[in-house]
């Protein structure tokens, strides 16, 4: 059983269990779909079947190495020297967790500051949709600059700055940039491997949600993104 324990199988168990119990559910709602040739539990099953993958990967990481990584993490994270990195990082200072708040308020700014603008100038057509732009580009500018200073408040607020630009700005043309500052945010800083990863992750993210679920990703509501976006669903497609 290598380093398996009564929890790893039971917690594997719980998971499969319920992957199964999902797939067996899927055939109450089982159809074709005129526009989309795999019908309506293709994109559930593919979900399961993640969810499956990841649960066999865990059981075989349990097999593998047990708990060893896991309590080398924690031993790490509660050793004295953690402790201090985190102090000497001002992690404790009440500018950080300040900081960290101000950062995760501009996503929620994007999605009322435009609307507060439009209302006041009465603005219709395309102002609205410069008014967006010049907001977005604004914030975008904080919390680039912001960021360096406080990457642990950026990574919280980039996922959740994205989803609040999407709607306008679109999946297609906000992805790569999104994937770029998630690697970036996480150290990795090579330009080359950088746009060689974004490539290869898009272009998954494309041939899964496109090609092969037929899955309508926001394209976005404001120009050029819109047009951007259209161009690469008629390219895919």
């Amino acid at each position: 059983m290598g380093k398996l324990r009564t929890g790893h199988l039971v917690e594997a168990g719980l998971w499969l269990g319920l992957c199964l119990f999902l797939y067996i559910y899927s055939f109450e709602f089982e159809k074709d779909i005129e526009i989309y040739k795999f019908g309506a539990t293709a994109w559930p099953r593919a979900i399961i079947l993640l969810m499956t993958i990841a649960a066999l990967g865990q059981l075989f990481h349990h097999w593998k190495r047990g708990d060893e990584v896991s309590s080398e993490i924690i031993d790490a994270a509660t050793h004295d020297d953690a402790e201090e990195a985190a102090h000497d990082a001002h992690h404790e200072d009440i500018k950080w967790y300040a900081s960290t708040f101000g950062l995760l308020l501009i996503p929620f700014a994007y999605m009322r500051i435009p609307d507060w603008i439009v209302a006041l100038l009465s603005a219709e057509g395309t102002t609205v949709h410069l008014i967006r732009i010049v907001c977005a580009a604004i914030l975008i500018g904080i919390f680039i600059y912001y960021m360096r200073r406080n990457m642990v408040g950026a990574i919280l607020t980039l996922p959740l700055f994205f989803a609040a630009l999407l709607e306008d700005m679109g999946f297609y043309s906000l992805a790569p940039f999104f994937i770029i500052g998630v690697m970036f945010l996480f150290g990795e800083q090579r330009p080359k491997p950088m746009m060689a990863i974004m490539a290869l992750i898009f272009g998954l993210l494309m041939l899964l949600f496109v090609k092969i679920l037929f899955v309508g990703l926001p394209v976005g509501n404001i120009h050029p993104f819109y047009d951007i976006g259209s161009w690469v669903v008629t390219v895919l497609q």
